[in-house]
This record gives structure tokens, C-alpha cells and sequence, in this order.
């Protein structure tokens, strides 16, 4: 009987501390297409209403992929897609990354640097992998967030494609466990501007 309490306390402290639970999301994908873009999520994401002066796509995935919560609290997973105005590529990373401190909602870990890379879309486009976290203040909850920006020049436009994901984790040690970054590359790969 110890050996099996041992054996079920085991398998859920992996299951709730590598996150990432149902790896089976990816087996199933729904294509999202516009005139410009297109790009495939899991087809158990549920899409939410968009449009107007919001994100053009906003899908929620609370309980899908990643734990339900963490520390007592909920877990919350956003993905959105907005237009973002911009002369060029370099010009939509830079004000998406001075948009990161425009909230007053949100307070910055004092020692961390957000995160930029430049990488290549499926399409062969160049984009920024850019990533950030605070504490909201607002909804007590960490937010690891994650933007891919990107620019059509077909659409004459940037656009930022982001993960927001926040839970309770004042260490932000959930990201790690998690490879939240690897998550959100995973979800980019399927992106490919038109």
C-alpha cells in the first residue's frame, strides 16, 4: 500500500509541476485564415468573440495543455492576435516592448530583462520572439506573456501574436517547469503570413 501512495503522489507532482498535461491538444488543429495570415491552434482552444478596437482573434485555453491551477489558484491562458501599427518589423518590436510598461497594473521582477530573439516564420518572414512577466495587481496573479511580432508588408501592417498566461508563483518558477517558452514557439510554428 506505501508503495503505491508513493507511486500516485509521484505521478501527480509531475503532472502538476511539468505542466503541459494533455499533449494531445496538438494531435487535433483548427485553421484560422484571413486575407493576411493564418495560423492553426488546437481545436479544443475555445474562440471568444473579436473584432472592432480589440484583437482581431482571442482564444482562451483554461484547463487545456497546462494545469488547471498552481498554488491554489486558477491557472489563466489567453492567446490573442491584434494589429499592430508600425513603419516596419523592427519599429512593431520596439513599441511592443515599451507597451510592456505603458500598464500601471503591472509591477516588474527588479532583475529581469525582457526577452527578444529573431527568428524566421514557416513562411520564411523574419519575426521578434519576445517574452515578459509581472505581477498583476489587479487579478493577484503572476503573467508570464509571450509576443511574436510580426509585419505584412502585404497588409502594410505589424501584427503581435500573444500568449498570456497567468497563475500564483511570485518565484515565476511555473514558467520553467513548464517551458512555457517552448510552449508559445510550439503554438508559432503554425503561423504563416500570406
Amino acid at each position: 500500500m506505501k508503495k503505491i501512495l508513493t507511486i500516485l503522489t509521484v505521478v501527480l507532482f509531475t503532472m502538476t509541476a511539468f505542466g503541459q498535461v494533455d499533449q494531445t491538444i496538438w494531435d487535433s488543429l483548427k485553421t484560422v485564415s484571413t486575407d493576411n495570415y493564418e495560423f492553426k491552434v488546437p481545436y479544443k482552444w475555445r474562440q471568444m468573440p473579436a473584432g472592432g478596437k480589440g484583437p482581431e482573434q482571442l482564444l482562451e485555453a483554461n484547463g487545456l495543455a497546462l494545469p488547471v491551477s498552481f498554488n491554489g489558484s486558477p491557472v489563466m491562458v489567453t492567446i490573442f492576435f491584434v494589429k499592430q501599427d508600425g513603419k516596419n518589423l523592427d519599429d512593431c518590436k520596439d513599441k511592443c516592448l515599451s507597451g510592456y510598461r505603458a500598464n500601471p497594473d503591472r509591477e516588474f521582477p527588479k532583475k529581469f530583462k525582457d526577452g527578444q530573439e529573431k527568428i524566421k516564420l514557416a513562411s520564411g518572414q523574419d519575426a521578434y520572439f519576445l517574452n515578459t512577466r509581472f505581477y498583476r495587481k489587479s487579478k493577484g496573479l503572476n503573467q508570464s506573456r509571450f509576443d511574436l511580432v510580426v509585419y505584412s508588408d502585404k497588409a502594410q501592417s505589424g501584427y503581435i501574436y500573444t500568449l498570456s498566461i497567468q497563475y500564483s508563483d511570485n518565484d515565476y518558477k511555473f514558467e520553467a517547469d513548464n517551458k512555457l517558452a517552448d510552449f508559445a514557439k510550439q503554438i508559432y510554428s503554425y503561423l504563416t503570413l500570406k
